[in-house]
Order: structure tokens, then C-alpha cells, then sequence
């Protein structure tokens, strides 16, 4: 694939800023953001960048200059909000060195340029075997409609008339497993523990048969490799995206333009999930696959974790989880949000992960159900309590609010009396009944009772809590 191909791409919309060798043949599609970007590039790259480099200083011309002395090919500058136009400077720096230089939409998620370049040599590598697989025109003609390993599987499996699958690192990608199974390696780079699943050895059948299978194998190897290609990239981003949210040493505009490049909203509703399972290798990849478009998936340490788009509510998300991985696998789900509340988002799904999997029963909890500032002192983390001590709480500070009530007030001044109605009553300045029916709605409205010594202590917990938020 040429720049000038990929400029031309009428679905992503590219707009031409500096028009240098255009000529030149793409090597791969790489974003990055740091400083000195040529030690990790071999020369031949399109570059993809939003410009957050510059929040460490670094200026335009140094940028452009390093990525020239790494021979890149292009380089692409993607507008995020409320950035509407690119730098001048930037554009300036790519005019002088001659370095062919466009503008990538907001509406254009950097991960489309990246499949639309996989795409592409796809289709470059199939044009050798099209010339000598003319006959197997039914698996091209379905790999148009619908890519994927299944495509190929399914095609397969028609044309044997018998079921046939691909099993990777002992797992089933595609198709319906034989049985018995005669497993036939898959010849390409990466796909040592990838093969194909015949009903019967490959010598046994007969020549029409063997044909479709040999002339079905390059095609399933190129699919496996397609694939693997882009999740490639996107795992790269998203263990990054991880690493900023976690530790917070990232402005939040890096974190909506990472989240935007891999074609989530920044603004939400998102939540962080967290999967604690004995095969992490293999939950990340089939996590990845569950939520396709809508989340990003990889593994950190021991866990898997993942930022997932919300459409109905984050107990829906973590069953549909949960039922998907299976019993062996515990899901804890943060509060959806957007990019500014994801941090908390991600420590709430740790903190439900860790707890489900130290007991038996259901594998999933959501941060509805984190509602004890006891479970999480050992997070040690203000704004992960000061959170659930509001989801405590809520609906008496609701309550409060609308109402004009003195609910909270009245709380803190019991249990700072230890429970000592008549005290309390005095230092409120009310009648003790008055007293006791408010405890009595605090009561009802939190679903606690403060004749138990457990609750009386979350309770004073999230109002601590609060106080020091």
C-alpha cells in the first residue's frame, strides 16, 4: 500500500496538508506520543499522533525532525476537541523537511486507519493465491460479505460436508469441533500452536476433499494473522490507557484521546472491569472478543482488565460477563462514567473482583453492591472511599436536599454520643422522639440498622469519609 493509496481512502476522509513522496510504500500504521519516536520505528511508517507530546515541552520541529531521521513515511495529526485545527508549527515543520503531513477527522478513530492498512495488505497478500485458487471462488466470495476465521470454517465445512474447526493453544476459535478430531498443523508466522480439526486424516480423504483443505489453510492462516494483527495494536494502547488511568499520572485530555483513538467515548457511559482468573492468557482473548467493538481487553499482572462500553446497566455487563467466561472466572464491574471518573471506576472493579473471588456463590459484583467503607480500608485510597461512602449514604443526602431535612446532621451527632439518645437529642436541640424518627428514616432510606454494631460503623466510616472528600 502506497501514502498515496491510504490518502485516498474516501471512508476516512483525510485531508492533505504537506504533499511529499507520496510514492512511498507503507511499512506498517504506528501511533505514538513520546519523545525521540525514531528509536522505536524502522523506517517506512505512516505516524500517527494528537500532539500529546507537547504537554512535556517537546516543540513540533524536534518531533518531525526525529520522525524524518527514522525515515517515516507520513505522518497524520488527529484532532481531538476541542482542538479544531492542526498547529501551524506542526504543519510548518513537516513543510520544511518535506514530510507528507494530513489531518485526521475527529470522527476518525485511529484504529480505522490502522484496519483500513491491514485491510489492505489483506488483500495485497491474496492476490497471488486468488491467481492460483480461482476455483475457490465460494471462500473469497464469502470472505467479502463476512471476514473471519468462521467464514473460511464455514465455507469449508460445506464443501467437505463434514464439520471441520480451528483450534488455537487448545482453544476453539471457529467451526464445530469433529469427533474424533485429526488435528492438521496451520503453516505462518505466529501460528506454531494453531490447527486445522478434520474429520478423518487428511491422506484419508478424498482428492476434491483434500484439495479444498490445502487450498483452505493459507486463507485461515491469513485470517488468523488479520486479526491478530489489529488486536495487536489495540492491546498496545489499551495496556498503556490501563497503566495512565491507574496511576493517574496523566492529564485526563490523554486519557480521552487515548480512549477516542480506540473508538470509545470519552465521555461515556464507560466502566472499568476486572476479571480474576487462573488463565488470564486466554480470558484476555476471549473477553477481547466479547465486547468487540464496544471495550477494549488485555491482561495486567494476574488480572484481566478491561474498559467497557455501558448500554444498560453494569450488573447487566458483569452477567453478560460472567455467563460468557463461565464459573471459573470472577467479574467486578466499577461505576460507569466518563474518562474523569474512570480511575475510581477501575478500583471499584478490582476491590468487587477481589472480594467475589474470596467467597463462593455468584461470580460477579458490580460497585452497587461495594456499599461498606469497612471492605476497602485496605485500598488506602481516599477517593475510592469517599466514593462508596456516597453510595451509601446517597439517599439520605438525597433526601436531605430535596426535602431541606437535617437527616445527616443528625446522624453524625448520634453516633458521635455513642448512641446515647437522650445526649444526642440535647445537643441537636430536640425533642427525642424527634430524634428517633429521623434515625428511623436514615434507617429505612440506607437499609442499616444502628442497633448493629457493623452497620453503626460503615456508617460512621462514609461519614468520615465525606467530611474529608
Amino acid at each position: 500500500m502506497l501514502v498515496d493509496d491510504l490518502l485516498n481512502l474516501p471512508e476516512l476522509d483525510l485531508r492533505v496538508r504537506v504533499r511529499g513522496r507520496v510514492d512511498r510504500p507503507i511499512r506498517w500504521v504506528h501511533t505514538i506520543e513520546i519523545q525521540a519516536p525514531g528509536r522505536f520505528l524502522r523506517g517506512g511508517e505512516v505516524v500517527l499522533t494528537a500532539g500529546v507530546w507537547r504537554t512535556a515541552g517537546i516543540t513540533a520541529e524536534a518531533f518531525v525532525a526525529d520522525l524524518v531521521a527514522a525515515d517515516v513515511a507520513a505522518v497524520g495529526f488527529g484532532l481531538v476537541p476541542p482542538e479544531a485545527q492542526v498547529p501551524e508549527e506542526f504543519v510548518a515543520a513537516a513543510r520544511e523537511h518535506g514530510l507528507t503531513c494530513f489531518v485526521v477527522p475527529v470522527e476518525v478513530a485511529f484504529l480505522q486507519i490502522v484496519e483500513a492498512f491491514v485491510s489492505t495488505k489483506r488483500a495485497e497478500w491474496e492476490r497471488p493465491l486468488r491467481r492460483h485458487l480461482a476455483q475457490h471462488d465460494a471462500i473469497v466470495a464469502a470472505l467479502r460479505i463476512d471476514r473471519g476465521v468462521g467464514t473460511v470454517v464455514g465455507t469449508l465445512a460445506k464443501q467437505l460436508g463434514e464439520p471441520v474447526a480451528v483450534r488455537v493453544a487448545g482453544a476453539l476459535v471457529a467451526g464445530e469441533a469433529p469427533t474424533p478430531d485429526h488435528p492438521l498443523p496451520l503453516v505462518g508466522e505466529g501460528l506454531a500452536e494453531a490447527e486445522l480439526l478434520l474429520p478423518r486424516p487428511l491422506g484419508e480423504l478424498d482428492v476434491e476433499q483434500q484439495a479444498a483443505v490445502v487450498q483452505a489453510m493459507p486463507f485461515i492462516a491469513l485470517e488468523i494473522e488479520r486479526t491478530r494483527a489489529v488486536r495487536a495494536t489495540e492491546l498496545r494502547y489499551a495496556w498503556e490507557l490501563f497503566e495512565w488511568v491507574h496511576s493517574g499520572a496523566v492529564g485526563i485530555e490523554t486519557v480521552r484521546t487515548r480512549l477516542h483513538s480506540l473508538g470509545l467515548p470519552p465521555d461515556g457511559p464507560i466502566a472499568a472491569v476486572v476479571v480474576r482468573t487462573a488463565s488470564p492468557d486466554a480470558v484476555a482473548l476471549r473477553l477481547g472478543d466479547l465486547l468487540g467493538t464496544d471495550g477494549v481487553a488485555a491482561q495486567r499482572g494476574s488480572d484481566v482488565v478491561a474498559f467497557a462500553r455501558v448500554a444498560d446497566s453494569a450488573a447487566d455487563l458483569a452477567r453478560r460477563i460472567h455467563d460468557s467466561l463461565g464459573s471459573g472466572s470472577h467479574v467486578g464491574v466499577g461505576k460507569p462514567g466518563s474518562a474523569a471518573e474512570l480511575r475510581v471506576s477501575l478500583l471499584q472493579a478490582a476491590h468487587a473482583a477481589e472480594a467475589v473471588s474470596s467467597r463462593s456463590g455468584r461470580g460477579w459484583m458490580t460497585h452497587e453492591q461495594l456499599s461498606s467503607p469497612a471492605l476497602l480500608l485496605s485500598a488506602q485510597d481516599p477517593e475510592l472511599l469517599a466514593a462508596t461512602s456516597r453510595t451509601l449514604l446517597g439517599p439520605v443526602l438525597d433526601h436531605d436536599e430535596r426535602r431541606g431535612s437535617d437527616l445527616v446532621p443528625s446522624l453524625e451527632v448520634y453516633l458521635d454520643a455513642g448512641g446515647r439518645w437522650q445526649e444526642a437529642a440535647q445537643r441537636l436541640h430536640v425533642h427525642i422522639n424527634t430524634l428517633r424518627h429521623r434515625m428511623s428514616r436514615v434507617e429505612e432510606l440506607t437499609g442499616r440498622s444502628l442497633s448493629s454494631t457493623a452497620d453503626r460503623v460503615d456508617l460512621f466510616l462514609a461519614l468520615r469519609a465525606l467530611r474529608q472528600s
